[in-house]
């Protein structure tokens, strides 16, 4: 420390012994700290903004209107809506569910699709899908959308968007806990709806799935 302020005494100004001028330099000195402490907390800030994860708020129809801090809509949980790409496996009728490993989730453990994910600020849907088949199924095909609706939690206010893939073999899913997932007929789920077996997501979902097998 007393190194330091004799390298930025060299750049000071002189001064005298008397006691204005040891005011007067301990002033000086005082400010340059200030002036350092403020520019570390600038750097600090804009370090801690670029790892920060935006989330888009959307209207009701999609668009865009702004964005916030992931750790922001966290804390004031229900004041922004965000888009939530939803994926559900679709393989010979049956759906691919395995328990939610969400830790922040009202519905964490219970059976729900798992290939969920917040959109980040400034990707687009496609940009967002490519991402994620080439991290869990490269070798599939690209989803395709299948609905749009809302749904409010304890966590935040989304805009859903389900999109169905349908796949040949389990193999094709890769980032998964197969030993704890597997395959549900319509009629298994709805048996069990209201029994805590499911995410809120999917049981708002299964009137939709069972049109889907129909059609």
């Amino acid at each position: 420390m007393i190194d330091s302020i004799k390298y930025f005494g060299k750049f000071l100004p002189k001064y005298d012994n008397s006691i204005t001028d040891v005011i007067a330099l301990l002033v000086t000195l005082l400010v340059l700290v200030v002036t350092i402490l403020f520019i570390y907390r600038k750097c600090l800030i804009n370090r801690a903004s670029r790892k920060e994860y935006w989330l888009p708020i959307v209207d009701d129809g999609g668009s865009v209107i702004g964005r916030v801090a992931r750790s922001v809509s966290l804390e004031k949980p229900g004041t922004y809506q965000h888009p939530l790409i939803r994926i559900l496996i679709l393989r010979s009728g049956n759906i691919y569910l395995s328990p939610r490993t969400y830790e922040l989730s009202p519905d964490f453990g219970k059976y729900d699709h798992p290939f969920e994910c917040m959109m980040e600020y400034g990707l687009s849907i496609e940009e967002t899908l490519k991402d994620m088949k080439k991290k869990f199924f490269p070798l599939s095909q690209t989803p395709r959308f299948l609905l749009k609706y809302k749904h409010i939690n304890e966590i935040g206010q989304w805009q859903v968007l389900l999109f169905v893939l349908n796949i040949l073999d389990e193999g094709e899913l890769i980032g998964v806990d197969k030993c704890r997932g597997k395959f549900w007929t319509i009629r298994q789920i709805r048996e069990n709806i209201g029994k805590s077996y499911f995410s809120a997501f999917l049981e708002g979902e299964i009137d939709f799935l069972e049109a889907l097998k129909k059609s």
